[in-house]
Parts: C-alpha cells; structure tokens; sequence
C-alpha cells in the first residue's frame, strides 16, 4: 500500500510539473503568435477551414504536404505566378496552420471527404490540381471517389506506393493512446514541435541545401505547428502511427485524368516512387526538379513555377 501510494504521488508530480511546464509554453505562444488573417473560412461538417483565394481564372487548387508543421505557406512562393492565369485556392488542411484542429485520430477517408466538400462548396467546378506529398494520396482517392472534381492532377513528391501500405500497428496504437492523454499528450507534442526540431526537418529532411531554409520558413512552420496551443497532437500521433495510409494502386491504375509528376531530384528514392506510380498508370508523365528534395516549391520555387507553366 506503501509503495502505490507513493507511486501516485510522484506520477501526481510528474503529472504537475509537465502541466505547468505546459502553461509556461503556451503563455510565451501567446505572445508571439500573429492572431492576423486575410483569408476566408469554409465551415466544414468537422471543423472550419481556413483558405485564401487569389487571381482570376480556370480553378486551381493547391493542396500542401500534411504533417503537424505544414500549412498553405508551402505555396507562397507560386501563389500569385499561377494566378495570373487561374483562380488559385489554397487551404490549410484541417488539422493544420490556421484551420481547426479537432480533437481525433486522423484517417486517409477524413481528407479525401475534406477536400471533396471544399471542391464542391468552395470552388463549385471541376478544378486542376497540384498536391504536395502525402496530400497526393487523398486526391487520387478522392478522384476515384468522384470524376468531376478534378481535371489536371499534378503530383509533387508523394509518397512511395510500398510506404502508403504500411498500417498501423500494437504501438501505434499505443502510441496515439499516449498522445490523447492531455497533460502528457501535450507535453510530448511541444518538444516534438519546438524550434530547433522544426528547424533540424526542415534542413535534413525536406531541404536538399540546408542553407536555404531561412527564418522565415522556420518561422511559418513553428507558427502553423502552434496556432492552436497544442491541438496539433493529434495529427502528429496519427501520421506517426500511419493512420494516414491508404494503398492507392486500384484508384492510381484507373484514373483517366492527365497526371503529372514532379519529383525533388535529390529526393530519397526518386526512381523507385517514379516507376512504381509509372508502372500502375502509363499516362503519367515525371519531371524532376534539380537541386531540391521535398518542398522544391520553397527550395527551388522559379525551377518549379517554370515546370508547372509549361505543362
């Protein structure tokens, strides 16, 4: 009896000492974070969507890469080029920047319903669309799931066909339990998204040179990371636990649409996820971008722009 109450007075400690730690995060949060918006809220079944419109023209929907960090800044170095010539839309993903980040495990099915509701409601006609990384996995299955949403599909770096088969397991399972625990969830969520690991992703993961990631990328992304004070844990438990997931074989192979993709050069595995999305549909056409890995949007933005406008 001894020890279990002792061992519910250190765990009430532990449990303490990481609430006020917590506090002490959000109360600095607080002070930094920009409350400033120009952009407009879809009011979505599941939570409001932020997005930002520019230009005028033929729809085009630009879908950033998903993870915890990520949001619409992605973009912001194509954004106005491509509205010469279009409408462009460009949405933080629910979970994400300035949208809502409900409280929830999050599933490949959320997003294509997602960004079938923004396509209809929002944009209201069949639109173009560039989506970057795991993002593309939603547009293929959400073009599966409807044909008129989407005309041009423009792929930039998605995942591996192999990667997006993997399920989550006994400790992903465990892992995301952990991550709902709100004092301890939380906690976990600021040191994985504070800014020197920001900063270490963006420079050896989607950077192919480190020395162009500039504080001001690092700022947008700790930004984004934190708009809602900790609410993004929950995202950041999915995708660690691959909730994520979905094989996109069967909605790859029958797609009609054009498709096109884009590939960082320098990215890990480049030629493997380029036969493989090649091998399952023949009319996919692969351009590369030198000098880049994953966000050759941010990387190598004129390259980029130059590619997207000759397609």
């Amino acid at each position: 009896m001894g020890k279990i109450k002792s061992l519910i007075k250190t765990s009430a400690l532990t449990t303490g000492i990481l609430y006020c730690a917590n506090k002490l995060v959000e109360s600095n949060l607080i002070a930094t974070l920009s409350t400033k918006t120009s952009g407009k809220y879809y009011h979505w079944n599941h939570g409001n969507i932020y997005y930002r419109v520019y230009g005028q023209g033929t729809p085009l929907l630009l879908i950033h890469d998903l993870n915890a960090f990520s949001s619409g800044y992605e973009w912001t170095q194509m954004m106005n080029r491509l509205a010469s010539n279009h409408t462009v839309y460009v949405p933080d993903l629910i979970g994400c920047g300035k949208s809502d980040k409900p409280d929830i495990i999050y599933t490949n099915y959320f997003y294509i319903q997602m960004i079938q509701g923004f396509v209809k409601d929002v944009i209201g006609e069949k639109t173009d669309v560039i989506a970057s990384g795991l993002s593309s996995s939603f547009v293929i299955m959400a073009n599966t799931a409807d044909k008129n949403l989407f005309g041009d599909m423009i792929l930039l770096n998605p995942k591996s066909i192999k990667y997006l088969r993997t399920t989550p397991d006994q400790k992903a399972k465990f892992l995301v339990k952990l991550f709902q625990l709100p004092v301890i969830g939380k906690s976990l969520y600021y040191f994985a998204a504070n800014k020197s690991n920001i900063d270490y992703y963006l420079t050896e993961t989607c950077f192919y040179s480190p020395f162009k990631v500039t504080p001001a990328i690092t700022k947008a992304y700790y930004t984004a990371s934190h708009a809602s004070l900790g609410k993004g844990k929950m995202l950041f438990a999915s995708l660690l636990g691959n909730y994520l997931n979905i094989d996109i074989s069967k909605a790859l192979e029958k797609a009609e649409n054009r498709i096109f993709l884009i590939t960082g050069e320098q990215l890990e595995n480049r030629q493997t996820i380029e036969s493989s999305y090649m091998k399952l549909n023949k009319n996919i056409i692969s351009f590369s971008v030198p000098k880049s890995k994953c966000l050759p949007q941010l990387e190598e933005p004129e390259q980029t722009l130059r590619l997207l406008l000759s397609i």
